[in-house]
């Protein structure tokens, strides 16, 4: 990686809100981001950036920040709802510590508004991460390569699941099952996973 140069990737996260355009400081970098929708990595420079989210259909402008880069790594900005409409989630993508050969690795993160904590089990009733609150993304765990299920509780209500997922697990590769809002509900729930790896899979401005 170019010490230089931080790679940024966008996640829609937000329900109910139209497709997005995104652009940094006066660069258009994506003419239609829709909702569930993760772009690939964007090679910027680092330093403090401006992000600019703007209605495709509506012109509206949602969002104007500024959020600092200045670590050469991978990150993932999620467009996420609160209660003062729109907001970027900033996610270090960082490679997994203690990343045992021939594993991969898992992390959660609560992007979903008003959901309350969170607990995350696998099949077999073991807690794997507990009690992660909205904007929260936990600590990467290893995992064997092959398939597993989850299912989602409100704080350890292990007889009360909210939904179940199913992921791989790749060797080499990190994961982040984002929790996010449904759209067929206020309190509907949905999951949408996330990877990536040592690569820099690129998006180049428009």
């Amino acid at each position: 990686m170019n010490e230089a140069s931080c790679y940024i990737r966008f996640f829609h996260a937000a329900a109910d809100t139209e497709a997005l355009q995104v652009s940094v400081d006066d660069t258009l970098l994506l003419t239609e981001l829709p909702y569930r929708t993760v772009t690939g990595y964007a090679e910027l420079k680092t330093g403090f950036l401006t992000i600019t989210l703007a209605g495709t259909r509506t012109r509206r402008v949602y969002l104007q920040k500024t959020l600092p880069f200045f670590l050469p790594i991978k990150y993932t900005l999620a467009i996420i709802q609160t209660d003062n409409g729109l907001d970027l989630r900033q996610i270090f993508d960082y490679m997994c510590p203690l990343f045992p050969a021939g594993f991969g690795c898992l992390r959660a993160a609560n992007l979903a508004y008003k959901s309350g904590p969170l607990d995350f089990f696998l099949y077999g009733n073991k807690l794997v991460f507990a009690d992660v609150t909205f904007k929260e993304v936990t600590p990467f765990k290893p995992f064997r390569p092959g398939e597993y299920g989850f299912y989602l509780t409100p704080g350890q209500e292990e007889e009360n699941p909210l939904l179940s997922i199913l992921t791989d697990v790749e060797a080499g590769t990190m994961y982040t099952m984002c929790v996010i809002n449904g759209t067929w509900g206020p309190e509907a729930l949905d999951v949408v996973v996330l990877d990536y790896d040592d690569s820099v899979p690129k998006i180049e401005p428009r």
